[in-house]
């Protein structure tokens, strides 16, 4: 077997790989990651945003699709293996950059307030529970069945934060009411129309 047909055999393994690692690895890796480097010791709360997942399900999608282009096209200049080595190098870089961004966004709730990192941000946003000045539950009626969707935080400048009422979230609602309960808050109820 000649090296370059190794080569090939190896850069199809590792296109297949990243195919259905795609699709698979964002949930099976980006919480325990995100856990180790951003978890705080004690919280009530964390979860990484889903767009996160979504963003590196597509990030490395794409980086199958962007070395399955370089090992189907070939250019037909001399300098072929630069171009190449360029495409994939930069493609590399750029999947990183967004794979640390995926990593770094993430939301936690702890005794101190909500702290929420973003998707294109670098600094983590702090709301401390003072500046929270209502807090209500949306609740919506689907198949004759009322259910929470989501917490509404409005803020003294009257930014709101809306937070999905996932099954984690719900299970911190009490300690939510505790933290609030010292700034004579409670979670409101608000019920909205057939869906």
């Amino acid at each position: 077997m000649t090296t370059e047909s190794s080569k090939k055999q190896y850069q199809i393994g590792v296109i297949i790989i990243l195919f259905l690692s795609s699709f698979i690895a964002p949930f099976i890796f980006l919480y325990p990651i995100q856990e180790l480097f951003y978890r705080p010791k004690e919280y009530y709360f964390f979860d990484p945003f889903f767009t996160a997942y979504i963003v590196l399900m597509v990030v490395l999608f794409m980086l199958a699709v962007m070395l399955l282009i370089n090992f189907l096209v070939t250019p037909k200049t001399k300098k072929r293996k630069k171009i190449q080595r360029g495409i994939v190098g930069s493609s590399f870089v750029i999947a990183s950059a967004l794979i640390f961004l995926c990593i770094n966004n993430y939301q936690y709730i702890d005794t101190k307030g909500i702290h929420m990192n973003q998707f294109f941000s670098l600094q983590e946003d702090y709301t401390s529970w003072e500046d929270i000045v209502k807090i209500e539950q949306t609740i919506v009626e689907k198949n004759g069945v009322s259910s929470p969707e989501k917490l509404i935080f409005t803020l003294q400048d009257g930014s709101i934060i809306e937070q999905s009422l996932t099954e984690k979230l719900s299970s911190t609602k009490q300690f939510i009411n505790k933290e609030l309960s010292n700034y004579g808050l409670k979670i409101e109820n608000k019920y909205s129309g057939n869906e």
